[in-house]
């Protein structure tokens, strides 16, 4: 091997990322249940374009043939949740043809030598579940969700995760309006935050009960925050931004109590929320850490904290989406992680760059070097923290396909796979052929990688 190939232990998991809501398409066949976002992408203004996820890649009636594209590009592993609405259309009601389309399925990717790696709740919630996540009952009925998939496929799927990027359904839910259901209030950020730490710790605890042999564990969206200058205020609001999208649900995950800061910031009652915490302590076997670039905080005096200035470096590289582009970001968030919180286990469950459609021809979107760049330097660095002793045993590119992007409807793509959402035919994107070979050889040539990518650039703009 070259003196610049990069490789990783013998075992290393390599696989990929979706969601149910963002392929599947079909949201209300055979009997399932609508959900918060089937309702919210059938709201005028909410999506952009007016797109849907009514079809979106069309998985459901195609995923014998999405398991085969797995297959030959060499997965040894698939993550991907489930549709809790699919499953059960009402409260105490199991639908059976939702559990006959996933165990069809696990089936197709174990006979394809696939691992399953199943999310259980990646956003939707059924409209059943009156209040969702801001009612305590909803932690409840999300307990026997999680149950009656335990049951149906505990002895067949060996990683399951319960709840993908909390932070997110919390914040742009109850705080900025952008997600379902849509309001800005602190106390109902509050309750939500503790409720999905409720959901989670409850279907840890079932799990464990039912002696299942495979590995549970939680899967969050980790931005570390940092001052652009280092100002002493500006770090100061930075650890406060952490606290509230990552301390809320990495406390809780070994332990610990809910940060201080989450208590000032939205004014609730401390004793109200302790006598939950004995229960939160459910031992994971593994984090998932959802990263794609690191956050920058900079103090305004009687800003919203969450309405934080978080532009980039000037001159700082960025994806099309304007994120910051800055692979030594994932080494420090590893290393951070695994030394605050000694995790037993963490694996990369997404990581990635998106195009925009609008911006490029299909030749450009299939020659895609800035995400091959993207993903060798980052794996670059997941490789440099497993060398000094981080327990990261795999990486989940996000995303496996083209797909529906929440609100931002179909213009980002972050996919592996190119997908045409007239046509849906898939089509291998240069980044899917480098990843192919980064499987089989168990790590990729760093000196190979694509010259010059052609990342973004942001430039502060002069002042007036």
């Amino acid at each position: 091997m070259p003196d610049h190939f990069i490789s990783f232990p013998k075992n290393f998991i390599w696989g990929s990322a979706t969601s149910a809501f963002q392929i599947e398409g079909s949201p209300l066949a055979d009997g399932a249940a609508k959900s918060n976002w089937y309702e919210w992408t059938h709201t005028p203004g909410r999506i952009k374009n007016g797109d849907t996820a009514d079809v979106a890649i069309d998985h459901y009636r195609l995923y014998k043939n999405d398991v085969a594209i797995m297959k030959q590009m060499g997965l040894k592993s698939y993550r991907f949740s489930i549709s809790w609405p699919r499953i059960i259309p009402e409260r105490g009601k199991v639908n059976q043809k939702g559990l006959d389309f996933y165990r069809s399925l696990i089936q197709e990717l174990l006979s394809a030598g696939i691992m399953p790696n199943i999310t259980l709740f990646h956003w939707e919630v059924p409209v059943w579940a009156e209040g969702g996540w801001e009612n305590r009952e909803t932690a409840l009925a999300f307990q026997e969700y999680a149950e009656v998939l335990f049951k149906a496929f505990g002895n067949e799927v060996p990683f399951w995760a319960t709840m993908n990027e909390p932070s997110i359904v919390s914040g742009h839910g109850f705080l900025q309006a952008y997600f379902p259901p849509g309001k800005k209030d602190k106390t109902l950020f509050a309750k939500a935050v503790h409720h999905l730490n409720l959901g989670h710790a409850l279907a840890v605890q079932s799990f464990r009960k039912m002696n299942l042999k495979g590995q549970i564990g939680l899967v969050l969206a980790i931005f570390p925050f940092k001052s652009r200058d280092g100002n002493p205020e500006d770090e100061k609001y930075a650890q406060k931004m952490f606290d509230l999208h990552n301390g809320v649900f990495l406390n809780p995950s070994v332990g610990r109590p809910y940060p201080p800061f989450f208590f000032e910031f939205t004014g609730e009652n401390q004793a109200d929320y302790e006598k939950d915490y004995s229960l939160f302590n459910q031992p994971l076997d593994f984090l998932g850490v959802n990263h794609y670039n690191p956050s920058f905080a900079k103090y305004v005096k009687d800003l919203n904290i969450w309405e934080n200035d978080g532009k980039p470096i000037d001159g700082m590289p960025t994806n099309e989406l304007g994120w910051p582009v800055s692979p030594t970001a994932l080494y420090d968030l590893l290393m951070f992680l695994w030394k605050e919180y000694r995790h037993k286990q963490i694996i990369i469950t997404e990581n990635g760059y998106p195009q925009l459609t609008s911006n490029h021809t299909l030749e450009e979107l299939l020659e895609d070097d800035a995400r091959v760049h993207y993903y060798g330097t980052y794996m670059e660095q997941a490789q440099k923290a497993i060398r000094a002793g981080v327990p990261l045993t795999g990486y989940y590119p996000w995303s496996l396909f083209d797909n529906f992007e929440w609100c931002e409807g179909n213009n980002p793509r972050f996919g592996l796979i190119h997908v045409d959402y007239k046509t849906l035919k898939r089509t291998f994107k240069k980044s899917a052929h480098w990843y192919q070979k980064v499987i089989a050889q168990n790590g990729f040539d760093l000196g190979l990688l694509p010259k010059n990518p052609n990342y973004p650039i942001y430039h502060d703009k002069p002042k007036a």
